[in-house]
């Protein structure tokens, strides 16, 4: 299971850190003042763009933490269509300057994962994947992402467990994410709303029954 705690520079951009990083040690050598400081300005932009804080989770067990950094887009019913049910949906849009990471909304277990690359644009890669709650809620988390150079990491297999706000892939450059919950959740964010991955509740998961009753 993959850990919670990284570098607060993404693991995956390391190599392409290193490679900017030795572009900018011989141009300083080589190369006249304004060329180094050109290229020094690159290292510190891609430094900002790849980096990875750590998040604090929230100790509440039936919240649904945002899975990744951005703007709510959309809030509201909407039908979904795999496991063909009522559903509250809530879409974030990752812009190229948030925080690549993606985390997972609630702990339980990977139910199944459905990949889909785009036909139109083969750069454009479609991921959703099921976590079933131990108190039995179904939760999906839609991901439309863009795997420029085959930049994007997916870290889930199906039937493994992962944690709430567990670090689960890398999407860099940005995407859309959509998050379809029961439909009895209550929603605390609006659109328009600024959102951390990991750390943000999105909504909280409602049961009538005392969780010490919930057959899991």
């Amino acid at each position: 299971m993959p850990s919670n705690y990284y570098p607060f520079i993404a693991k995956e951009a390391w190599l392409v850190l290193i490679v900017i990083f030795s572009i900018v040690f011989f141009a300083k050598i080589f190369f006249t003042g304004l060329v180094f400081i050109f290229l020094l300005f690159v290292l510190l932009i891609s430094l900002f763009l790849f980096r990875d804080p750590h998040r604090k989770i929230p100790s509440q067990p039936l919240a649904v933490v945002c899975p990744v950094h951005g703007v709510i887009s959309k809030v509201g019913k909407a039908k979904e269509i795999r496991l063909n049910v009522e559903t509250i949906r809530i879409r974030v849009v990752m812009r190229i300057t948030d925080v690549y990471s993606l985390r997972s909304p609630i702990e339980g277990k990977v139910i199944e994962q459905w990949y889909n690359p785009s036909c139109k644009n083969k750069s454009h890669q479609h991921l959703d994947f099921h976590v079933k709650s131990d108190e039995g809620d179904d939760v999906i988390t839609a991901i439309r992402f863009r795997n420029i150079l085959r930049s994007s990491h997916i870290y889930l297999n199906s039937g493994e467990r992962i944690g709430q706000g567990q670090r689960c892939g890398y999407l860099p450059f940005g995407g859309v994410v959509d998050l379809f919950l029961p439909v009895e959740s209550k929603v605390l964010v609006e659109v328009g709303q600024r959102v951390d991955s990991g750390s943000t509740v999105l909504a909280e998961l409602i049961h009538s029954e005392p969780l010490s009753s919930v057959n899991v």
